[in-house]
This record gives C-alpha cells, structure tokens and sequence, in this order.
C-alpha cells in the first residue's frame, strides 16, 4: 500500500463550448461558458454476470462490461443569452421592428391596475416597443375626450406597456414606434450539440484537462426569476450532459499538462 502518495487536487477550472455548425458535426470556434459554481461528470456501466454452479452453489466467477455511459452536471450564473439559450432549447434571434405610425388599440372595461401591452400580434406576440407619441382618449366617435398621463393612465415606452389607474369604460390608445432591435430567445425542444473542453486550473494539485468531442446540453432544474430579499441568490441555470458516440472516437479525453 502506497501509503506516502499525496496526489490530492482541488479542483477548479473553467468550461468550454464549441457548437456543432449547422447540419454538421464539425465544431466551430469555442466559447466560454462563464463562471460554472458546479461542474461534474459521472460514469456508470451495465455488466453481464456469469454465475457457475460448480458445488451447488451460484458463484459470481465473470462479469464484463456491455455498456457504458458518461455524463454530467453544471450550471453557471453567466447569463448571457446564448447560456440561456441551452437551457431553453431554443436559438438566440434577433427581433427587428421597423418604425410604424398612427397604432390604435381599443380596449373596453379596463380597470384600475389593468396592465396593457401594445402592439401584441401573432406575429410580435411579446408586443412593440420604444414607442412614441403616445396618447389615450375615451374612443368618442364625435368628440373623444383625452384621458391625462400620471392621472388616468401610466406608460412604459420602452416595454410598451399601459397601467391603467382609473376605470374606463372604453379606453383608446395611439402611438407610434420607432426602430429597434433586440434578442428574444423563442423556447422550443432543440438539443444542442456541440465538442466540450474542460481546462482545469487547480490552486492545488496536477493540472488536467478534457475534451468530450460530441456533447449534448439538455435544461436541469429550476431558472430562479425572484429571491427572497432577506437572502438573496445569484441567478443560475443548470444544464445536464450527455458524452455521445462520434465516429471512431472516444466518448472523452483526459490531457495532463505537457513536460
């Protein structure tokens, strides 16, 4: 027994992602995931046991493996879209809203509280935004009487979103928009494949790094939009892994540093 050896490490490093191009398994070029509190892989096998009966008794005299399997856990609090993006299984694209001019919107029995988002179509279904020149009035076929900004009604121009504060009957709203771009991740069932790389940097113990060379991203667990104040938390997304077959190659690599 080896009793000396004190090959002990801690570990820590930092993971990597490079996503297959489209239709391929060719890698393109690596990202960084961000900063992952947790990272591990797990290893299990199915065997086949044979058992003899010499002497009446059934003995365990072979086993071998049939199967094997390699995954993984991680999450990171990097939120950055295209992470949140794996988790929702879903590409990141981009919404680009032309300006438009003299939108109306009619709305009857809204209440006090009644939040409106503008501009919500089949084909925009999270709504316009960046509006300007907006103003609500009461609808009046002959003389629409003009309801009062901070009194009758509160805007974010930005969201596109109206607060009712007063009950109305029937409220009519105009605006226009201006142009604007922004990312929308739309959630859908695609799982990502792409190559991992793991680079360790250890404060303590042998460097090693590892390569899975086709990996899949399926979401693990729970994305925490609210926190309690009295304990707050960092926002994090977990993703589960699965090491899968690609050609001739091994399901993993393990690399020590170069002498």
């Amino acid at each position: 027994m080896d009793s000396q050896s004190r090959n002990l490490t801690v570990p820590r490093g930092k993971a990597l992602f490079a996503r297959f191009l489209p239709g391929t398994q060719t890698p393109g070029p690596f990202r960084e995931l961000g900063n992952c509190p947790e990272f591990t892989l797990s290893r299990s096998a199915e065997t086949l046991p044979h058992y003899g009966s010499m002497g009446g008794l059934k003995t365990l005299d072979e086993e071998i493996a049939i199967d094997a399997t390699l995954a993984g856990t991680l999450s990171t609090d990097d939120m950055k879209a295209e992470n949140v993006s794996y988790w929702f299984m879903g590409p990141v694209g981009t919404v680009s809203a032309t300006a438009l001019t003299a939108q109306v919107e009619t709305y009857l029995l809204a209440k006090a509280g009644d939040v409106i988002q503008l501009g919500r179509t089949t084909g925009n279904p999270t709504g316009a935004r960046k509006l300007t020149n907006v103003a609500a009035t009461d609808g009046a076929a002959v003389t629409p009487a003009t309801f009062v900004l901070g009194t009758d009604y509160e805007v974010d121009t930005d969201l596109g979103l109206l607060t009712v504060l007063v009950d109305k009957a029937k409220i009519e709203i105009t605006f226009d928009t201006v142009v604007s771009t922004r990312t929308q991740i739309a959630a859908g069932i695609t799982q990502v494949e792409g190559e991992m790389k793991f680079i360790s940097f250890n404060p303590f113990g042998a460097q090693s790094d590892i390569t899975i060379p086709r990996c899949r991203f399926i979401p693990n667990g729970d994305m925490s939009l609210v926190n309690d104040p009295a304990s707050p938390a960092w926002q994090t997304i977990g993703l589960n892994l699965s090491a899968l077959k690609k050609g001739n190659l091994a399901l993993a690599y393990r690399d020590g540093r170069p002498a």
